[in-house]
């Protein structure tokens, strides 16, 4: 039994550096041209401006920040082979034992999902995919296949291999969920009883609200289903 898929790894540290970076040399050329009289200062042209900067800095770490791997998965184990690598970096391929892992985690994220293995010697295996990708590459097909595979081995051997604990399992998960409910329920009645008269980024604060709405039902999904086990 082998079975071979082509992901799309992304580094998340990456990612973000090159996001802000093209946000802010976008912001400094757009100061630049405005103070030049390159093009007038007027709101109309400012839009203008920001909405292919906010585009391009998304794409930029969408590619840059993103490598090819192999994940192969067969009787003896996982290998993983880099297919392109992240700048600046070489890094070997890596082979792992079914009877070398201790536990697993998939762990969903609204932008990164993470894949994690740990090992009996205490040795970290992971990385992460961003949802972008779905779709266009192998990822959820080997999170199902891999979950199916860690299955079967558990019925046939006595190295169990169990179920590891995603963030929206432990103490802390539950923590900043709790906090992620006080600032939802202060955000409303702030709306209500103290409406802001300026203007308000309503882009970035509906952004932060969809986030902690999404961390607060994974919290509530995976402890649901915890308990249902």
């Amino acid at each position: 039994m082998t079975k071979i898929y082509n992901i799309k790894q992304t580094s998340v540290f990456l990612w973000i550096f090159l996001l802000l970076a093209s946000l802010f040399a976008g912001t400094g050329l757009m100061i630049l041209v405005t103070k030049t009289g390159l093009i007038p200062n007027e709101p109309i042209f400012t839009i203008a401006l920001v909405a292919p900067i906010i585009f391009f800095a998304f794409k930029v770490p969408r590619y840059t920040a993103t490598v090819d791997i192999e994940i192969t998965i067969d009787n003896e184990g996982l290998k993983k082979k880099w297919l392109s690598q992240f700048l600046f970096q070489k890094r070997p391929d890596i082979n792992i034992q079914w009877t070398e892992i201790k536990d697993f985690v998939f762990e969903p994220d609204r932008q990164f999902d993470k894949f994690k293995l740990t090992l009996k010697d205490g040795t970290k295996f992971k990385f992460h995919h961003n949802t972008d990708h779905d779709n266009k590459d192998d990822f959820q097909q080997f999170r199902l296949d891999f979950e199916k595979t860690i299955a079967n081995h558990n019925k046939d051997n006595l190295n169990e291999i169990k179920r590891g604990k995603t963030i929206y399992e432990t103490f802390w998960g539950l923590a900043l969920a709790g906090i992620s409910v006080v600032m939802l329920l202060a955000i409303i009645v702030m709306f209500i009883f103290f409406p802001i008269k300026k203007t308000t980024n309503y882009a970035a604060l509906g952004a932060s609200m969809i986030g902690a709405i999404y961390f607060i039902l994974q919290v509530y999904v995976h402890r649901k289903n915890n308990k249902d086990k």
